[in-house]
């Protein structure tokens, strides 16, 4: 029987992460040059050592111990309006899940995780930018089309 398990990623996830989001980056921008990695591995390193679980959160997806997927969630602060007097929200990012393991719900699940997590931060508004392939699942999960070319999802 196959078991899919969610968790909050931690340091130790730190090379997973990074591999993650290198697979995502090229399955969406195409082949990057030799020396790519080199640069961005190091840099995203730096920079999950200092905000993971702080600014930027992770959801890991694993199918019987192997990954499947995961997804980001950047904890952002500006000033705020009117439907979001706080100025804090959310932004989803990096929601990949590799082939062999898609269709099984796994993004509305790392969706219904990290927004748990942000609400309990009070965060109240989310959004994302989608490929085409994404579309269907953000808008079965309550976002709406922003007239910036943003979804955004109130709560």
């Amino acid at each position: 029987m196959d078991t899919i398990t969610y968790h909050k990623a931690t340091l130790d996830d730190i090379r997973s992460i990074i591999d993650c989001r290198t697979t995502f980056i090229i399955d969406f921008a195409g082949e990057q040059p030799e020396n790519f990695a080199e640069g961005f591995d190091e840099s995203f390193k730096d920079y999950l050592n200092r905000e993971l679980n702080k600014t930027y959160l992770v959801c890991i997806v694993k199918q019987n111990y192997v990954i499947a997927g995961m997804g980001g969630l950047v904890i952002r602060e500006q000033p705020g309006n009117f439907k979001n007097p706080t100025g804090r929200s959310g932004y989803f990012m990096s929601m990949y899940t590799y082939p062999e393991f898609r269709r099984k719900g796994i993004c509305t699940g790392i969706l219904n995780l990290l927004t748990a997590y942000g609400k309990e931060m009070g965060l109240t508004t989310f959004e994302l930018h989608a490929t085409k392939e994404g579309e269907f699942v953000y808008k079965q999960n309550g976002f709406k089309m922003h007239h910036e070319p943003t979804y955004r999802k109130y709560i």
